[in-house]
């Protein structure tokens, strides 16, 4: 399943995904990942969720991030949640060209068991995308 987390600019997105992911690893036996291109969210991330800077990994455009999210998966069967901030900012891509991406990680979600959530910003989300809300 894929879970978006939506607002404008400085609205309190990452707060809120932290804290979903914060509180998820509490409740979780398995595997919760945090994936951003920001260190600086390291500190409010427990400890206990596998942070990863994407930047460390090349990680900038759509040709990349979802073989990305493959790897992870093949390299960790028990991971059970991906939470992702600023998936639209560290691919530089623009939110209203993302569908295809979010098909391919909507897929990979229903093969794996595995919950995704994003943080989107946008005043309202593309057509695409209310699904996921």
């Amino acid at each position: 399943m894929i879970n978006i987390i939506y607002g404008l600019k400085g609205s309190g997105k990452t707060a809120k995904i932290i804290d979903r992911a914060n509180d998820q690893v509490r409740e979780t036996k398995g595997t919760v990942l945090f994936l951003t291109d920001r260190r600086d969210h390291s500190r409010a991330v427990s400890n206990k969720i596998r942070f990863v800077c994407v930047k460390d990994y090349g990680i900038d455009s759509e040709s990349s991030c979802v073989p990305f999210f493959k790897g992870l998966l093949a390299g960790n069967y028990d991971i059970t949640d991906i939470y992702v901030d600023g998936l639209a900012r560290f691919t530089g891509m623009k939110v209203e060209d993302m569908e295809n991406i979010y098909k391919d990680i909507d897929l990979l979600s229903s093969d794996h068991k595995v919950d995704f959530t994003f943080t989107v910003t946008v005043d309202k989300v593309p057509d695409y995308m209310k699904k996921y809300i």
